[in-house]
């Protein structure tokens, strides 16, 4: 993984790598659309300040554009638009961060409003996510427990070849897809997703 940028690495109480035990994991935690949620650190290529993308014609919806990080062209998605937290495409602006991750051999770029730490997981605290029909749960790999707080942790790779279609709440499929019929014993989680409220 890419050795974050000193202004953003400063920021985490936790350094990056820090030796964990075998049955824990550790997250970076962001927040996007005004929720909390973790990504796994061994699929994070680098984090970026925000920078203006180079825009594709007839792109879909959620993708802004393109950005070139050392002779790779990375496309930039607004992740609130791709899961389905809000319906319309934010207004980037300073302050924002672009989390470039790498998943199954694919480089994407999520925007988001910005990152807060580094955590460790214990397996134990990540519980199943509640398997709503035409949920966008289904971006969720788990739900975490930190302290009396819970975060939602991305799934990278439904995230990489699934994007929310806003006007018909649908599932537009940006890579193969392979079925997911896992089920869930928890309580709704405390997540808001645009297409459960457009339902």
């Amino acid at each position: 993984m890419s050795a974050l940028p000193k202004n953003l690495e400063d920021e985490f109480e936790t350094p990056p790598g820090a030796e964990v035990n075998a049955d824990t994991r550790q997250f970076i935690t962001f927040a996007c659309a005004g929720q909390n949620f973790g990504v796994d650190i061994m699929s994070m290529r680098e984090i970026r300040n925000w920078s203006p993308v180079t825009p594709l014609p007839g792109r879909k919806p959620d993708v802004l554009g393109v950005i070139e990080i050392r002779g790779r062209v990375v496309p930039i998605h607004d992740m609130a638009l791709r899961i389905g937290c809000s319906s319309e495409r934010s207004t980037q602006h300073e302050g924002q961060v672009i989390l470039v991750l790498k998943v199954a051999g694919h480089d994407m770029g999520l925007l988001v409003d910005s990152v807060s730490d580094i955590i460790d997981i214990k397996a134990d605290d990540i519980l199943p996510v509640p398997q709503i029909e035409g949920s966008a749960a289904r971006f969720l790999g788990g739900i975490a427990r930190q302290g009396d707080t819970l975060v939602a942790i991305l799934d990278e790779e439904t995230v990489l070849r699934e994007a929310v279609e806003i006007a018909g709440a649908k599932t537009v499929l940006s890579h193969e897809t392979t079925d997911d019929d896992s089920g869930s014993d928890v309580d709704e989680a405390e997540f808001v997703f645009v297409d459960e409220i457009q339902a």
